[in-house]
């Protein structure tokens, strides 16, 4: 690889900034990284690249302004952020987008959460163009993974995020020899933002067929969060790991000893961790990141 593209980085996915940095083909000029994202990724990634001159934006109108600041690099790669880009900001640059999901039935956020919950066998990680449609465009590079049933969302982000270096080989290829585009993406089912009805754990429901599989696809895919929750009295319980299952009384009860939550009914004892108690005091409609 002879020509080394220059490129701005945008997002808070700190691993694929460490991919291009380390890719012979490229050369990162510009790290602008989301204000509602701001975290310890981020600047730990700044510690380590101080010669990168570092924005935070806030907006659209933030990103316009700073991409016509950014005049070494007319490509950004996008990674982990959560500003939908409008058109007048998608037509200062030419804008790539690395996706953990398919973009045919989990476009949208968190889809490695979505993978859990949904029970994905196989998932995807994509590097497509960025249109004024959400997660819509022309896919440059894709590598599918099966997906263990037990893998955590954390660790199904982090196998997705191993494939990068690919998606970055596929991006060069594109960009520097002309590589056709795999496939047009336009529509396809969309992902919200995760709410409460989406990981609530509901212990009347423990003689329910499939019970214990769901809290535990719930916890997996909260788990970079509090984990899932249930509602006790007043309290919202969030739980984070399932510590030991065995037969219990057919009466259904919870009952916290120690660090430990029991959850027991139709002849079954789950004990889970308990990971924090918080009142219920929230608005259930509300899109929220406890």
């Amino acid at each position: 690889m002879s020509e080394k593209i220059k490129i701005g980085f945008l997002g808070y996915g700190t691993r694929a900034l460490d991919a291009l940095m380390e890719h012979e083909g490229f050369r990162v000029e510009y790290f602008i990284a989301p204000l509602s994202r701001l975290c310890a990724d981020v600047y730990d990634a700044r510690r380590r690249y101080p010669d990168i001159p570092f924005y935070i934006a806030k907006n659209n109108d933030d990103l316009v302004r700073i991409f016509d600041k950014c005049d070494k690099a007319d490509v950004f790669l996008m990674n982990a952020c959560p500003i939908i880009l409008r058109d007048y900001v998608i037509e200062k640059k030419q804008i790539y987008n690395i996706h953990p999901g398919n973009l045919h039935n989990n476009r949208g956020h968190q889809p490695h959460q979505w993978t859990v919950l949904l029970g994905e066998k196989e998932s995807e990680i994509v590097c497509h163009t960025v249109t004024p449609g959400i997660d819509e465009g022309e896919i440059v590079g894709r590598v599918k993974k099966d997906i263990p049933e037990d893998l955590d969302a954390l660790e199904v982000l982090d196998l997705l995020e191993d494939q990068v270096p690919l998606l970055l080989d596929a991006l060069y290829s594109h960009i520097v020899e002309g590589t056709p585009c795999i496939e047009t993406i336009t529509g396809g089912e969309y992902r919200p933002v995760l709410t409460f009805d989406d990981y609530e754990i509901k212990p009347e429901k423990i003689s329910d067929p499939g019970f214990k599989e769901d809290m535990l696809r719930k916890i997996r895919a909260r788990v970079m969060n509090h984990g899932a929750f249930f509602y006790h009295g007043q309290e919202m319980v969030y739980v984070d790991r399932l510590l030991y299952d065995e037969p219990g009384p057919n009466q259904l009860s919870v009952a916290f000893h120690g660090s430990c939550v029991f959850i027991e009914g139709a002849g079954k004892r789950y004990v889970l961790n308990l990971r924090r108690r918080i009142p219920k005091s929230v608005d259930l409609n509300a899109h929220h990141y406890l």
